[in-house]
């Protein structure tokens, strides 16, 4: 699809100027019922039945050892997976609020089971994109609950302002990677943490620098996120080897109807996840260490 076609789809969902202020002083905005019930339930459900995605999830390390599951992609295809970071929605409101051009720089599931107890430690974001090539910090994450999130099921939470720090420096904390610890401390005493509590279909959108981490799950409900992330296209990553599945290319964007019209393949069944050789113990996707699933 051609840039002017793409520019002729646009959002039938644009955040207020109020909404685009919040993001920019707290560096996070809570958007309820981003996406409806309507729309949200065929995910719900498709991660209800198969909750570990045909056997395809991958489990990481926290700083206790304790495995995170998550599954992620790039590209766009005909599934459900496949066309929702592509949707006007979070094409269109990612570039409003960094003010520019965006494409998808990558989208992840992140499945918490009941009475799981892994846990995101603190960190940001942008020191890993950072490290993978982009200059700018001018990146975000577009989070959307796929089950109900509050605190006894590990929702999000994130510290109010950060995005102000810049990028910290990330080390190895416990079996994992994550925000200074010594500054961290100091952060928490000085800056206000928000739990991420939502309905299934709210959405969050967070800045790359904003300092965010979970807890465990000490629920019965699973607790699941779908985290897409968004570059501006002038910072499409200078480190060439590596990162072809994360430079921009032409992409197609998709209307805000497409779901809601049940335009699309089948949700997560066919969606052609990324074949990338991982071997257990290696240390990528946000330092996290890879462990065994199960």
């Amino acid at each position: 699809m051609s840039q002017a076609e793409n520019d002729a789809i646009t959002t039938e969902f644009p955040l207020s100027p109020a909404q685009i202020a919040d993001f920019k002083r707290d560096g996070f905005v809570i958007v309820p019922g981003f996406f409806s019930k309507e729309e949200i339930a065929p995910l719900h459900e498709a991660c209800k039945a198969d909750p570990t995605i045909g056997g395809r999830l991958r489990a990481v390390a926290d700083s206790l050892g304790n495995p995170q599951e998550i599954i992620g992609w790039e590209d766009y295809a005909e599934t459900y997976l496949g066309k929702v970071p592509f949707m006007a929605r979070m094409i269109d409101n990612a570039a409003a609020i960094l003010g520019q051009p965006v494409y998808h720089w990558h989208a992840k599931l992140s499945m918490k089971r009941p009475h799981s107890p892994g846990r995101w430690d603190w960190h940001q974001d942008f020191p890993y994109w950072y490290d993978e090539g982009c200059l700018w910090p001018d990146m975000l994450t577009v989070t959307i609950a796929v089950d109900p999130c509050d605190e006894a099921n590990g929702c999000m939470k994130l510290v109010k302002g950060s995005h102000k720090l810049g990028r910290v420096d990330h080390m190895k904390v416990g079996e994992a990677v994550g925000f200074d610890p010594v500054r961290l401390e100091l952060v928490l005493q000085q800056l206000e943490t928000v739990p991420m509590i939502m309905a299934a279909g709210d959405a969050c959108f967070f800045h790359g620098n904003t300092l965010h981490a979970s807890g465990g799950n000490d629920s019965e409900r699973p607790r699941t996120l779908l985290h897409a992330s968004y570059n501006t296209i002038v910072n499409t990553p200078f480190i060439k080897e590596g990162q072809e599945h994360h430079a921009y290319k032409p992409y197609r964007k998709v209307p805000d109807s497409a779901i809601r019209l049940g335009d699309y393949t089948d949700v997560l069944a066919s969606h052609p996840f990324p074949l990338r050789k991982v071997k257990l113990g290696d240390v990528g996707h946000y330092g996290y260490r890879s462990l065994k699933v199960g």
